[in-house]
């Protein structure tokens, strides 16, 4: 709320009233003129607390003038002359930690606040001052002490603030270089990757083509195996047995084991044949036979030691028998695959297989003092 213009006091105000308190006394005859309270008064220590109390920490309070004078009524008007008590600032750019500022003021710098006071007595005696100052705003324009602004604070200008800029432009080239270097990294690295994924692609690729032409392959010889006429079944077999692809010759001799052809399955049972060592025989009991059961636990396993296989004719040579019984030891045996049927005797002992659609070879093992057991040989 705006004063009335008696009331309005402002620094020339102030200087006028300080020399008339040092170089002039009142004059004779005439009416006395309201005379500024004493510093030292207790009304004048009372206001300077409150000045000092609503005017920030960096200010001191160097002298306080009040008028009309201490025995008057009503409200006082004040002049507090304060001093800057540390050098102010105020900041002109930051940089990560720093502030970089610019001088306002320096120490001892002096302003002049105005404003009205009011006093009153409290219960205990003593007195109580409320204070509204006028220009407050005299105080705004001249920044903060260094120690208020956050930051380091580093004067523009200075050898500090030189230094100090030289470090963050160096700590700036450096964050740059390090980022062009990780992004160079981060681009070989992607190149690397994207390299190993063309890879990748092309080998998976190459893959599914051999794996199609493969399965295309074998399409077409399963389809020559078991259609047409039997000379080319016979030759695509062959041509089959003639490679170098244990795979593709595995399904070949399981095709013709199938194909319900004798002379296809004969030259699969010959391959398989010549490619074994030992035959394992799985022997079982019969129902007819009730001894049979004692005579199977007793035998233990039959087993063909192949020696000798001719392809042209079929012709086997070897050992075969189990350990349990004297007449089904281990002897000599000769044996002869002739179609899909497969003979191998020993003395005394004589076994006899035939191909079945199940890839095995089922029949009897026949001994001269031993009951009938059926046998099988499984074609893996």
């Amino acid at each position: 709320m705006a004063r009335p213009a008696a009331w309005r006091m402002t620094a020339p105000w102030v200087v006028a009233l300080g020399i008339g308190l040092t170089l002039a006394g009142p004059s004779q005859g005439a009416d006395p003129a309201p005379a500024p309270t004493p510093a030292a008064s207790p009304l004048a220590d009372t206001v300077r607390h409150e000045v000092a109390r609503q005017v920030p920490p960096s200010w001191r309070v160097d002298a306080v003038m009040l008028e009309p004078p201490e025995s008057a009524t009503g409200p006082l008007r004040v002049a507090a002359r304060l001093k800057l008590a540390k050098p102010t600032y105020v900041v002109d750019g930051r940089d990560g930690p720093y502030a970089f500022v610019l001088p306002v003021a320096e120490a001892g710098a002096e302003k002049v606040l105005t404003g009205i006071a009011t006093t009153a007595k409290a219960r205990d005696g003593s007195l109580a001052v409320k204070l509204e100052l006028q220009n407050p705003e005299v105080l705004d324009s001249l920044g903060k002490p260094a120690e208020e602004l956050p930051g380091k604070v580093v004067v523009v200008g200075s050898e500090e603030a030189k230094a100090v800029r030289a470090k963050l432009d160096a700590e700036a080239k450096q964050r740059l270089a390090d980022e062009q270097a990780r992004r160079q990294r981060e681009e070989e690295l992607l190149t690397e990757q994207r390299a190993v994924a063309e890879a990748e692609t092309e080998r998976l690729a190459g893959e599914r083509q051999a794996v199609e032409a493969r399965a295309a392959l074998i399409g077409e010889v399963r389809n020559r195996l078991l259609s047409g006429d039997r000379g080319t079944r016979v030759a695509v077999y062959e041509a089959v047995l003639g490679g170098n692809d244990p795979a593709l010759r595995q399904f070949a001799v399981e095709a013709a084991l199938q194909s319900r052809d004798p002379v296809l399955a004969n030259l699969a049972l010959k391959d398989w044949i010549a490619r074994r060592k030992t035959i394992p025989v799985l022997l079982y009991a019969t129902k007819e036979d009730p001894n049979s059961d004692t005579v199977l636990r007793n035998l233990g396993p039959l087993t063909i030691e192949v020696e000798g296989f001719a392809a042209v004719n079929g012709a086997l040579q070897g050992k075969m028998g189990a350990p349990g019984y004297t007449i089904a030891a281990p002897a000599v045996a000769v044996g002869t695959l002739a179609q899909t049927e497969l003979t191998v005797n020993t003395y005394g002992c004589s076994l006899t297989l035939r191909l079945t659609e199940h890839r095995t070879l089922d029949g009897l093992y026949r001994c001269q003092t031993l009951p009938t057991l059926v046998a099988r040989v499984t074609l893996d």
